[in-house]
This record gives structure tokens, C-alpha cells and sequence, in this order.
């Protein structure tokens, strides 16, 4: 391969921008001189720059196919290597833009930040102010379905901010109507003050997308100032401008917003055929933000009407749509069109919680307007119930609220409201002092509103306000009055009731009949293709599944570290085709990967390591990542940085971790010669696979290393057996060499003493002075003498037999016959020195005849221990210490020995953990917790006994052993 074609080869530098100026929507001349462009592309760069220009003007025109151009776009940017990387950081940055507005659109929300997040981060370092301005765009886009207004609000500053650093003049004029519209929300009047000179009041002509935001500033102000007819002009006349730009999110907003400014008006008809054009752009578009806002708009209309049950409907889908978004303003809104809905079928109780709902989102929102809507509906809510001071409170609130953010037609609302409420409670304060007999509050707050009502030019006055006024003039007895007013509200009535309100109605809801029916056939035929794609997929889910579970178990059950290498390979080699397999292990250190198994084809691949470190090693990258690797190589590629020399080269290769817990153990691999040989099935199996061997391995080592220490645990335990022999040899040699002192001494004495008289009588004798008497006292003399002195020699004697035998035996494993009471009276007088010191009386109860064959050095061993064991730990207060050593059979071919004291015995905790090695409760006082536990060892070992533990806190304790009546032949001993 020459180097002009070779993947990696160095090649100049295309300075040149990838991607030239992109309109911020895209016209619609632009978007079809693009398609054109791309139908005709067959180079790959330049298909990805098209791909990329097309998928940003057609992210709100066609969500669906921007998403599928992305993807496109993402799969080609290897093809722009060349290319200089700001340029290339400029073009990544825009398709993430360009997605994370589309995840926007379609309510992916967290999708929407985290790559908002990413476009903004690589705009920055590529030094585009224009892509950073998009980027803040989008990020208001999103404040907005999200009811975040001042990260709104922000969001449209900075844009501005940044569009000022680039040459787009149509860009900083929109980003200024933006902050102009966001001015209008907080203060309307203020906002026209600051903001009117830079508001065209006729298309300027330059751009429908920024005629679409002008006509959108210039609605909002006149719906703020009651001009409803004014408002829905500015509206339809943005919508159709918004279209032209490609902007659909705008166009839904501006349709709804004009079916609502003609709703104020009452003119239902109007409001139909708005509320119809805004539903059938978001239909078409599945927005959650658009369908939620449109639906909630037809359901308030349905109930305006009187069809509760299908305003409901429509009202709880729009809250299904409008709930993952957050609490927006578009949810607020469905709060209070479902109160008011509570309200009209008679549910007060239930319409003040959604009321409620909805001044918890205003409150967040910090929106005055809502927060108005909200207290007045809490309190004709309270009202109807009966809770009148809470009723007025909240009407109160509603009227202060009012104040910050006045409007006409909401202020005719409240005035109603309040009329309402007065009637109910007629002993309210009057709104107004002093009014005449017969000018009630009542029908001084209805005349007020009425007096609102035909101040508004194209306002209808609703039904209820007349209908209202006549029931007030009624009550007063003006029957004149009361009549006019309810003629008029029959006429208003009819106008509900008109032809074309019904049929407008009537083919409403048989176009949504037709959606829903078609809907349900294309969901139930999708669902049946579905179901049988999915129970031939399940069947085979299944089998494999079983096969995996079985797999998995026999990898699992190996403890050997080799045995699990080759059931890997041998399963893998059963599901999955490939032409290499290898098993990297992870040093003790976690520095390095050490290719413990490989075969490539049958035949073993070299042993090698590889750094973690390592950036070209796929391995290192697979350890360091601790994810699953797919690396595809194309057909031109013949070599790779990580191709093992000797070996054949790989264009799929697939590696995974081996992850058990938190540890990683290795990576494991299964490589292919074919190109796409692996896809989302066998990564599935591979991955089952991979984890079961992690497992196994994990489980391998854990048994080697708990091998290693029960063989080091062993060592050291007869190496403490061995020291504890030693040791307790020692004691007794020391006790035994105290003890014979004792007559050899008195012995001595005697002997130098004899001496002494023999030499005076020998003198007295020779000079011839020696007496009868002298001679007589002499003799007695050393008559005693000697029968003290044989007395302490025979002690003597008896003290070195007993150690002889008792050394001996400790020093040998050999097995002996022996007499059990006659041999534990020789290890109880070995023990006299201790005994004597601690002041403790030992007796021994032994059945006479009692033989046992059995290796006597352990069994002194044993009983030494316990009898030191009660001696240090067990007479601490106690004023005359005991211990009973007793013997006797326990059946045919066993006899027991019990040893008890009558100590202060042993708490429930210290008896569970009596035996335990190296638990001890005299460790400040020296004490190695090994004699118990040796003890038990030797009886249960050597010995082929038992042992068992009593003992009751002050009371003492008792050691109760079982020993077989012949005990096994130590290991290597002939019978």
C-alpha cells in the first residue's frame, strides 16, 4: 500500500472550513438545494459536511431523519482526519447540537443536556461564537419545556453575547426579540417601553424567522393588554412565517397562542380551527411538548362546551405528555383546566388540588399570572365548600396578585369569582363602602366586570356573567332587570349551540375517532408481527439461555485456574465462530496482562505482557476502560499498532473485561479473520461468558490462595503444638527440679549434720572420753537422721520416676497401656509445685481397672493444660479452689474423663469461643489463647476423641472427654 492511501499515512493539512455558514433554521430553497446536492454525493467527505448541513435544518421539519443523518454523519468523521481540527471540533460540535435539539423535541431531556453539554464544551475550544450562540438557543429551548425561565432568560443573553462576536446580523436581532419576548413575560408595559422601537410593527422582509419571533413579541404584548383581536393577527401571521423558517416549534406555540387569545374573545369557531391546524403540526411531529400543549388547549375548549367526558380525556393525555418534561408552564395550565373541569361536574375537593398543584408550579415558575389563576381557583374552589374565610383569603391574594400583572380578562374573571363568593357569604365585607339599597356587592362586582367585558374590542360576553346579573337584579326584585339581562344570555347561550359550533365539533371528534381506530389497527398489527417476531426470538433466547445456564455452571465448578481456561475455550468454540481466543491475566501488582492462554486455529499463541499503561495495546485499553471492546477493521486495512507479530491478522475483534465484583481479574478475547463477524447476539453470549469466567477465575484464585494458607496455618499450628509441648516440658522440669530440692536439701543437711557427729564422738572416743550416755545419745541421733533421711531421698526417687515417665511420654507419640488412675495421680504430682504455690486441691475419682491404650505424652499434655487453664483463669476470688479430675467408663470401648472446678466459670461469649485459636482473656497477663485450642485439637485428632465445654458463671466448669479405649495409630506406625 502506497503511502497517499494507506489509513495512517501522513497527508497535508486541509485548512480550509469544513462547514461554511449554516441559517440558524434553514429555508426551505436551502433544505432542497441540499437534498439535491446529497442524492448526487458519492464522496464521503463531502456526503458527511451535506449530511451534516441537511440534519441541522431539518431537525424540527423532519426530527426523525436529522436523528438518522447524525448517525450517518457521526459513522463517516474518519473520512475528515485530514481535515484541521478545529474545523473537525467545529463540525462534531454541530452534529451533537444538531441531536441533542432533536432529543429535545422528542423528550429525552437528559439525553438533550448531556450532549448540549458536549457541543457547548467543543464550540468553546474551537473558538465559534456562532456555535456557542446556537448552542445557548437550544439550551432556551430547553429551559423553556422545562418552565426554567431564568436559565431562559439567561440562555437568550448569552447567545446575544456571543452572536455580537460573529458577522450574522439576523442572528443578533433574533437573540434581541428573544430577550425582548422574556421582558414581555415579566412586565409587558416595561418591557414595550425598552423594547417597541426595535419591534417592526410590518415584515421587514429580511428573514421569516426573525418576522416569526417579531410577530410572536408583537402577540404577546397585545394578549397582555386585552387586545385579543390584535393579538391572534400577530399570531397567525407569525405561525405561517415560522413555517416558512422551518421553525415547527414555533409555529405549534404561535397556533395555540392564537386559538387562545380567540378563546378570550368566546369566538368558539375560530378557536376550533386554530386549535385543529396547531394539533395536526405537532401530530405530525410526536413532540411531548407540542402534544401536551395542544391537547390540553382542545380539552379546556371541550369543556367550555359541556363535553366533560371527552375534555377529561383529552386533558389527563396532555398531563401524560406534559409530566416527563417537568413543571413547566404548559403544566400549570393543564392543572388549572382540569380544577376548573372539577369544578363544573361538581368536585370542589378535587379541583382545589389540582389548583394547589398548580400554585406549587407558579410559586417555582415565580409567574404572576399563573399564581393569580392559581388563588383565584383555590378560592372559588374553597368557596364551594363551604370554607369561607379561606375563600376570601385566597380571593384577596388573587386580587394583590393581579396588581403585578394586569389583565382585563383575567381581572373579569376574578371579578366574577368574587361576585360569587359574596353571594354565598353574604355577610362579607362590602368590596365597596356606602353602596345604595339596592346596588349590592354582588351587583356592583358583576357590573364591574361587565363594564370590562365591553371594553374589549371583539369580546363576547360570556353566558354565565349575564346569567349571573339576572339571578342578582332578581334578588333585589328587579324583575325588569333580570329579564333583560337573561334575554341576552340566551342569545350568548346560541351561540354554543350554533350550526357551525356543531358541526366544527362534530368533525373534531370523528377525526380523532378515525386517528384512534387507525392508531389501534397499525398498534394491533404492529403488536402481532411483533409477538411472533418476539416468541421465535424468545424460543431461541430460551435455548440459549439454558445453554448458558449449564455453561455457566460447569466453568464455575472448576477450582484450577487451568481447567477454567480450557472450558472457556471449549464453550466459546460451541457458540461463537472465531479464529483466535485468548485469556489475559492481571498481575499480582495491576501493572501488567500477562497472555496466559491463547490459541489461534489450534496452535498456542506466544506468552506475552502487555502495560496497562500501553496506549496502542486494544487489551490495555479494554483493562484501563473496563468496558467491552467491538473494533471492526475495514477490508484496505492489512496491519494494526496491536497485531502480535507471527500471528494472523484480525479485521473483528471483540474483548471483554473479566470483572468480579469491583476486581479485575483479566480480558478475555475472540477474534475473527471475517469482517462483522460478531453482532448483537454474540455479544450477549460473549458477555455471559465473559462473566462466568470472571467467576471462575475469581473463585480459582480465592481457592489457591485459601489452599496456600491452610497449609501455612498448618505448619504453624503444630509448630505452636510443638513450642506448647516445649514449653509446658520446661514448666514441668522446673516444678521437678523445685521439688526434689526440697529433699535432696533436707538430705544433705541431715548428712552434713551426721558428719559432724560422728567426728566429736570419734574424737571423744580416740582421747578416750567417750561415755555411755554420749555414745547412746549418738546412736539416736543418727537413727533419726537416717529415717529422715531415706524418707526425703525415697521422695526423691518417686518425684524423678514420675518425671522420667512423664517426659518420656511427652517427648514420644508412641501409643502405651497404661492404668488411667495411676498414670493421672503421676500427672497430677507433676503438677504439685503449681498446685501448692496457687493454693488449689486437686483430687482424682477414678474407676480402679481402668486400661486404656492410648499415647500418653498427648493425654498429660491435655490434662495438663486444662488443669493450668482452671488454675489461671478460673479461681480468681475464689477461697478454696477445687479441682476433680474423675474417670470411668462411658460404654464399651470408650472412657471419659471429667474435669471440674470450682471456679467462677465461663460467660456464654467466652464459652463460644473457648476453643477458638488465639482467643484469650488474660492477654495483658501473657496469655497466648493456644492451650484450649490445642487441647482440643490433640483429643479430636491424635487422641479419636471428643471434648465438651460446661459451664455456668459462678458455679465453675466442667471439660468433658471421650476417648476411645484404644486410640488410632499415629500416621507412619506399624501395627
Amino acid at each position: 500500500m502506497s503511502a497517499s492511501t494507506h489509513p495512517l499515512a501522513v497527508v497535508p493539512v486541509d485548512y480550509r472550513p469544513l462547514v461554511g455558514h449554516l441559517d440558524l433554521h434553514g429555508l426551505a430553497e436551502q433544505v432542497l438545494v441540499t437534498e439535491n446536492q446529497l442524492a448526487d454525493s458519492h464522496d464521503p467527505l463531502e456526503r458527511l459536511v451535506l449530511l451534516t448541513t441537511l440534519a441541522w435544518y431539518q431537525r424540527q421539519r423532519d426530527t426523525g431523519a436529522a436523528m438518522a443523518m447524525v448517525d450517518e454523519a457521526m459513522g463517516l468523521l474518519h473520512h475528515a482526519s485530514c481535515a484541521q481540527e478545529r474545523e473537525l471540533r467545529r463540525l462534531t460540535a454541530r452534529l451533537l447540537l444538531t441531536k441533542a435539539e432533536c432529543r429535545l423535541l422528542l423528550g429525552d431531556l437528559a439525553g438533550a443536556e448531556a450532549m448540549l453539554a458536549g457541543a457547548q464544551e467543543s464550540f468553546r475550544e474551537s473558538g465559534d461564537p456562532l456555535g456557542e450562540g446556537d448552542a445557548c438557543m437550544v439550551e432556551a429551548l430547553l429551559a423553556f419545556d422545562q418552565g426554567q425561565s431564568r436559565r431562559r432568560i439567561s440562555a437568550h443573553r448569552r447567545a446575544h453575547t456571543h452572536y455580537q462576536h460573529s458577522p450574522d446580523t439576523i442572528r443578533q436581532r433574533i437573540a434581541r426579540i428573544w430577550m425582548a419576548r422574556d421582558a414581555l413575560s415579566e412586565d409587558a408595559e416595561a418591557a414595550a417601553a425598552q423594547w417597541l422601537a426595535e419591534l417592526p410593527v410590518a415584515p421587514g422582509l429580511e428573514h421569516p424567522g426573525l418576522d416569526a419571533v417579531v410577530a410572536y413579541c408583537h402577540g404577546g404584548l397585545e394578549f397582555a393588554r386585552g387586545n385579543f383581536l390584535t393579538a391572534q393577527r400577530h399570531y397567525q401571521r407569525g405561525c405561517d412565517l415560522a413555517l416558512l423558517a422551518g421553525r415547527i416549534r414555533l409555529a405549534v406555540l404561535l397556533a395555540a397562542n392564537a386559538a387562545g387569545a380567540f378563546s378570550n374573545l368566546n369566538d368558539y369557531v375560530a378557536e376550533f380551527v386554530w386549535r385543529e391546524r396547531a394539533h395536526q403540526l405537532a401530530r405530525g411531529t410526536g413532540w411531548p411538548a407540542a402534544m401536551g400543549q395542544c391537547l390540553r388547549g382542545l380539552g379546556d375548549t371541550l369543556r367550555r362546551l359541556g363535553q366533560t367526558g371527552r375534555a377529561r380525556q383529552l386533558l389527563t393525555e396532555a398531563l401524560e405528555w406534559l409530566t416527563p418534561l417537568g413543571r413547566s408552564r404548559n403544566h400549570a395550565i393543564c392543572c388549572q383546566h382540569l380544577g376548573d373541569l372539577d369544578m363544573e361536574v361538581g368536585e370542589p375537593a378535587t379541583a382545589l388540588g389540582w389548583f394547589e398543584s398548580m400554585a406549587e408550579i407558579a410559586a417555582e415558575l415565580e409567574q404572576a399570572d399563573l399564581r393569580t389563576e392559581a388563588a383565584a381557583g383555590q378560592a372559588r374552589a374553597l368557596s364551594a365548600m363551604g370554607r369561607r374565610d379561606e375563600a376570601a383569603a385566597a380571593m384577596a391574594d388573587a386580587m394583590a396578585l393581579l396588581t403585578e400583572s394586569p389583565s382585563r380578562w383575567r381581572e373579569i374573571d376574578l371579578l366574577m369569582a368574587q361576585a360569587d363568593l359574596h353571594r354565598r357569604f353574604p355577610d362579607l365585607p362590602s368590596p365597596v363602602p356606602d353602596l345604595p339599597p339596592h346596588r349590592t356587592p354582588v351587583i356592583h362586582l358583576l357590573c364591574r366586570a361587565l363594564a370590562l367585558a365591553e371594553s374589549i374590542q371583539g369580546y363576547t360576553v360570556p353566558a354565565n356573567l349575564l346569567s349571573a346579573l339576572a339571578a342578582a337584579y332578581e334578588a333585589t326584585g328587579d324583575l325588569g332587570r333580570a329579564l333583560a339581562f337573561e334575554r341576552q344570555a340566551c342569545q350568548a347561550r346560541s351561540l354554543l349551540r350554533s350550526r357551525e359550533v356543531s358541526d366544527r365539533l362534530l368533525a373534531m371528534q370523528a377525526g380523532f375517532e378515525t386517528e384512534r381506530l387507525k392508531a389501534e389497527g397499525e398498534y394491533h398489527r404492529h403488536l402481532a408481527a411483533a409477538e411472533a417476531a418476539r416468541a421465535a426470538a424468545l424460543h431461541e433466547a430460551t435455548q440459549t439461555l439454558e445453554l448458558l445456564g449449564r455453561i455457566g455452571q460447569q466453568i464455575t465448578a472448576n477450582l484450577d485456574a487451568d481447567a477454567v481456561f480450557h472450558a472457556l475455550h471449549r464453550h466459546a468454540g460451541t457458540l461463537l465462530a472465531f479464529d483466535s481466543f485468548a485469556l489475559y491475566l492481571m498481575d499480582d501488582g495491576g501493572d501488567h496482562l500477562e497472555l496466559r492462554y491463547g490459541l489461534e486455529q489450534g496452535r498456542p499463541l506466544p506468552t506475552i505482557w502487555r502495560s496497562l499503561s500501553d496506549p496502542v495495546s486494544v487489551v490495555a485499553r479494554c483493562a484501563r476502560d473496563r468496558q467491552e471492546l467491538l473494533i471492526q477493521r475495514g477490508a484496505h486495512e492489512i496491519e494494526a499498532p496491536s497485531h502480535i507479530p507471527g500471528t494472523r491478522f484480525m479485521r473483528t475483534l471483540l474483548l471483554a473485561p473479566l470483572l468480579a465484583g469491583s476486581r479485575l481479574m483479566g480480558v478475555m478475547t475472540v477474534q475473527s479473520t471475517q469482517e462483522n463477524a460478531y453482532g448483537e447476539r454474540e455479544r450477549l453470549i460473549f458477555r455471559s461468558l465473559s462473566a462466568y469466567g470472571a467467576i471462575a477465575l475469581s473463585n480459582a484464585a480465592a481457592y489457591a490462595r485459601v489452599d496456600s494458607t491452610l497449609s501455612e496455618l498448618r505448619l504453624t499450628q503444630n509448630r505452636l503444638v510443638q513450642q506448647e509441648k516445649h514449653a509446658s516440658l520446661g514448666q514441668l522440669v522446673a516444678g521437678v527440679a523445685h521439688e526434689i530440692n526440697t529433699p535432696l536439701g533436707v538430705a544433705f543437711t541431715l548428712a552434713t549434720h551426721l558428719e559432724e557427729e560422728r567426728d566429736q564422738v570419734a574424737s571423744a572416743f580416740q582421747a578416750g572420753a567417750l561415755t555411755r550416755l554420749s555414745m547412746n545419745q549418738f546412736l539416736e541421733k543418727l537413727q533419726e537422721g537416717l529415717r529422715i533421711m531415706t524418707g526425703n531421698l525415697q521422695r526423691a526417687a518417686e518425684l524423678v520416676r514420675s518425671f522420667k515417665q512423664v517426659s518420656a511420654d511427652r517427648s514420644s507419640e508412641a501409643t502405651r497401656t497404661l492404668d488411667l488412675a495411676a498414670y493421672l495421680a503421676d500427672v497430677v504430682r507433676s503438677l504439685d509445685p503449681m498446685l501448692r504455690e496457687s493454693r488449689v486441691k486437686v483430687a482424682i475419682d477414678a474407676q480402679p481397672g481402668l486400661v486404656l491404650t492410648t499415647m500418653p505424652g498427648l493425654l498429660s499434655q491435655v490434662v495438663t493444660n486444662l488443669v493450668q487453664n482452671a488454675v489461671v483463669h478460673g479461681f480468681a476470688g475464689v477461697e478454696a479452689p477445687q479441682i476433680l479430675i474423675a474417670a470411668g467408663r462411658a460404654g464399651g470401648d470408650r472412657l471419659a474423663i471429667a474435669i471440674t472446678d470450682n471456679g467462677i466459670g465461663m460467660p456464654g461469649e467466652v464459652q463460644a469461643k473457648a476453643f477458638d485459636p488465639f482467643f484469650t482473656t488474660k492477654r495483658d497477663s501473657g496469655g497466648t489463647g493456644l492451650g484450649l485450642h490445642i487441647v482440643h485439637n490433640l483429643v479430636t485428632g491424635a487422641l479419636g476423641g471428643d471434648i465438651d465445654l460446661a459451664s455456668i458463671p459462678g458455679h465453675g466448669t466442667r471439660f468433658l472427654i471421650h476417648l476411645p479405649v484404644k486410640a488410632p495409630q499415629p500416621a507412619g506406625e506399624m501395627p
